[in-house]
C-alpha cells in the first residue's frame, strides 16, 4: 500500500499557540490533492483528580469555538513545562488544588486528522483545596466535585462532550479499578 507523499508545505497562518499548514500532496491512491493541519506550539495536559473518598472535580469552561459552556476535565497547555509543573499549575489554576502525586498515565492524539497536537494524561493524588479562586482568564466559570462513578453516565447523556477529556475519565476509571 502507497503512503502520503508531500510535494510542497507551506504555513498559511501562525500565532503565539499554533502554525498552519497547506501541504500539496499525493494521496494514497496516488492522485494529487491538498492537506492542511495544524501544529501546536505546545503540548497539552489532562489532568484528572482523585480523591480518597473516589471523587474527582469537572470545570464548566466557556468555549469560544463552541459559542456555549461546556463541562471538562482539567486541562491545558503545559506551555513547554515539565509535565508535572504543569499539571500543578493547571490544577490549581481551574480547582484550587495542589496534589502530592501527580501519576503520568499516557499520551494521546487529540485529532490526528487535523493536528500534531497531544496530550499527556495525568492522575492526581493527595489533594488539598488551597484556593477558590478560578482561572477566569481562560472562562473557567466553576469546579464540580463529584462522585468518579458519575462520569459514564455524564458522558453517555451527553453532559460531557469533550473527547480529550471523555478519553481522560474512561482512562482514569479504568486505571484505579485495576489498583483494586
Amino acid at each position: 500500500m502507497a503512503s502520503w507523499q508531500t510535494k510542497s508545505s507551506k504555513v498559511v497562518y501562525e500565532n503565539p499557540f499554533v502554525v498552519v499548514h497547506e501541504d500539496q500532496v499525493i494521496k494514497p491512491d496516488g492522485t494529487d490533492g491538498i492537506y492542511g493541519y495544524m501544529d501546536s506550539k505546545s503540548p497539552s495536559i489532562t489532568i484528572i483528580p482523585v480523591d480518597d473518598e473516589g471523587n474527582t472535580w469537572i470545570v464548566q469552561q466557556e468555549r469560544y469555538t463552541l459559542k456555549r459552556t461546556t463541562w471538562e476535565a482539567v486541562a491545558g497547555r503545559t506551555e513547554n513545562q515539565p509535565i508535572e509543573q504543569a499539571a500543578r499549575r493547571e490544577l490549581l489554576e481551574e480547582t484550587g488544588l495542589e496534589a502530592s502525586t501527580i501519576e503520568v498515565l499516557t499520551e494521546l492524539n487529540v485529532s490526528n486528522g487535523l493536528t500534531t497536537f497531544t496530550t499527556t494524561l495525568c492522575l492526581a493524588r493527595d489533594l488539598t483545596q488551597v484556593s477558590y479562586n478560578l482561572d477566569q482568564e481562560d472562562g473557567i466559570l466553576e469546579a464540580k466535585k463529584i462522585p468518579l462513578k458519575q462520569l459514564p453516565e455524564m458522558i453517555l447523556s451527553g453532559k460531557i462532550t469533550d473527547a480529550q477529556s471523555i478519553a481522560g475519565f474512561f482512562m482514569a476509571i479504568s486505571y484505579l479499578e485495576k489498583e483494586m
